[in-house]
């Protein structure tokens, strides 16, 4: 099989996350790319990066500290994956785009509306390929959900209840993300819950919400992350942080379907934490597992009582996983799967890179597009508008940046 050439741009604790994906897409019969350089401003950074790739992958990347460096010196480099910093994903896109490369961009597209806007306007002028590497949509169970909102499973949608908390004091994943012009862990994190949203329910159409920072002042734990991940760096973490992002989102979202969907995160919970994600509909309710789990989507169904697992499958008798999921993740009639969170993980990396090269040799179209990844975030920053303006915001507004009040902050930080 033709194998694309990519770089990693990014060669920190996600970099090296997404690389044991390329593992994972290595190992199959089904892999379209291959990793030929590794591209951090710290060169430190990249070398890791390219050692633990000679272990994991067989062959050791090429390194560099400059993307046009890196461009010149392979010339048959088509892609890249970015995974630095969210608040810097504008500008390395935009870049990349401009260098004549094809962009793989971790989630959120960009922290600002005018970030994504810039992005999707260098990929205009290069007629490139753009693709957000939102994971969350591709899992079995979530494919799964899908298709029983579609065969109308639990009758007409009425209202989803998307809440959870947790996280107390302590820094989530890495300092940047409670930094408001870097990242902050509300659009980090909430940008996975929109983008499942707009894939279960369709296009929002504005939200209502309340916004707040209750933990100003972090403190490191013992570990950072999931899965160790940023361990290499832990030492680098100072041992209090001043945060300046949101921690808590109260939110009511209206989609044009007319469903209603309560989103609340509150990531400065003491005690103890939870989260739940429910559908009630016409007919019954159903409760989404989540990703990265292999849990069983569990129905609640007039008359009928609790189905879940295999049994859900015989409400979709024409759901089938897409070839190369099923091939992952062994089957394409899934009602739960048994693995943990890094082998599922991985495999999941492995499906956003599989369709990269795909769409690359094939032409195709990425499943999240740069379109569908300002929406989600366009979903977050609606909601931060709100807390901000006092009064429901519509998607239009901010898309179309006739309302950027939170955001305007971020775009004199960055000089967009």
């Amino acid at each position: 099989m033709a194998r694309v050439p990519i770089a990693i741009v990014g060669c920190g604790g996600m970099g090296g996350r997404h690389l044991y994906g390329l593992q994972e897409l290595y190992g199959t019969d089904m892999c379209n790319v291959e990793l030929v350089a590794a591209c951090d401003l710290r060169r430190e950074n990249a070398e890791l990066l390219a050692d633990n790739a000679a272990k994991l992958l067989g062959k050791r990347p090429l390194v560099f500290t400059d993307m046009a460096e890196m461009v010149r010196a392979i010339p048959d480099l088509q892609a890249v994956d970015i995974t630095t910093d969210s608040g810097s994903h504008h500008v390395v896109a935009t870049a990349a785009f401009d260098l004549g490369l094809h962009v793989m961009c971790e989630k959120p597209l960009a922290l600002t509306i005018r970030g994504c806007n810039l992005i999707l306007e260098a990929q205009k002028r290069a007629g490139k390929i753009l693709s957000v590497a939102e994971q969350y949509r591709r899992d079995p169970m979530r494919r799964l959900v899908k298709a029983l909102i579609d065969a109308e499973a639990i009758g007409r949608p009425y209202i989803l209840f998307e809440i959870s908390a947790g996280g107390g004091n302590q820094i989530i994943i890495w300092p940047w993300r409670h930094y408001k012009h870097i990242g902050g862990i509300v659009v980090d994190a909430g940008v996975h819950t929109c983008d499942v949203m707009q894939y279960y329910l369709g296009a929002p159409r504005e939200v209502m919400a309340r916004t707040g920072l209750y933990e100003k002042i972090r403190y490191k734990g013992e570990r950072l992350g999931v899965q160790d991940f940023y361990r290499h760096w832990y030492a680098e973490v100072p041992d209090q942080i001043t945060a300046t992002a949101e921690d808590m989102l109260m939110s009511m979202i209206t989609f044009e379907s007319g469903v209603i969907a309560q989103w609340t995160t509150f990531v400065s919970a003491h005690g103890k934490g939870f989260g739940q994600s429910v559908l009630y509909g016409s007919r019954g309710s159903l409760h989404d597992p989540g990703s990265r789990n292999g849990r069983p989507v569990v129905l609640h169904l007039d008359g009928q009582g609790e189905l879940s697992g295999d049994a859900v499958l015989d409400l979709v008798p024409d759901f089938h996983l897409d070839e190369v999921t099923a091939k992952l993740f062994g089957g394409d009639r899934l009602g739960h799967y048994e693995m943990g969170f890094p082998a599922a993980d991985r495999k999941l990396v492995a499906l956003e890179y599989q369709e990269l090269g795909a769409c690359i040799l094939e032409g195709k179209q990425p499943e999240v597009d740069g379109l569908v990844g300002r929406k989600a975030l366009a979903m977050c920053n609606a909601a931060l508008e709100s807390g901000v303006v006092n009064r429901t915001v519509r998607l239009d507004e901010i898309e179309e940046e006739r309302t950027a009040v939170y955001e305007a902050e971020i775009n004199r930080h960055w000089g967009i």
